[in-house]
């Protein structure tokens, strides 16, 4: 009986390895293309306080938030670069200036969260967290934080 519970041990080992070929998990369908531009508008405008620590969604409250695009340019099948517009929207997320139109970008995968950022910089765009993008800013009041989420309008 232990000689079977062990040639079982092994073989379920072997197959689980053999299993696991990284390379294929993470290659893209050849029908797929390899260039390729994703457009992102906001889907949530999130505001928390001490109150409303889980964000209270205020995105159809204001209409300029339609005006915020956001385009990741895929080359090779990886982010390339991006464009950022925020429309109307009478602030920015930023505390810095985001170079206008087309601009070198990358996602680094070695920190967590996930950093969307400009390439030849530590300035960082957007943080990619659980399958989406996501902004946290603040604006003058110091109790009140704020985070912009995207959603793909490719469909």
């Amino acid at each position: 009986m232990k000689k079977y519970a062990l040639i079982f041990t092994v073989v379920s080992v072997l197959s689980a390895l053999a299993g696991c070929d990284d390379d294929n998990r993470t290659r893209m369908s050849s029908d797929y293309p390899s260039d390729y531009d994703i457009n992102y508008s906001l889907f949530h405008v999130y505001q928390y306080d001490e109150v409303n620590i889980n964000g209270i969604d205020i995105t159809q409250k204001f209409s300029f938030f339609d005006t915020f695009k956001l385009i990741l340019h895929y080359t090779d099948g990886k982010i390339s670069a991006v464009t950022f517009n925020n429309g109307d929207i009478p602030f920015s997320p930023y505390s810095y200036e985001v170079p206008a139109g087309k601009v070198d970008a990358y996602l680094d995968t070695t920190v967590l969260p996930n950093e969307l950022r400009i390439t030849g910089s530590d300035l960082v765009i957007a943080y990619f967290v659980d399958g989406e993008f996501s902004i946290p800013f603040k604006l003058d009041c110091s109790s009140v934080d704020y985070k912009y989420t995207f959603k793909s309008v490719n469909q």
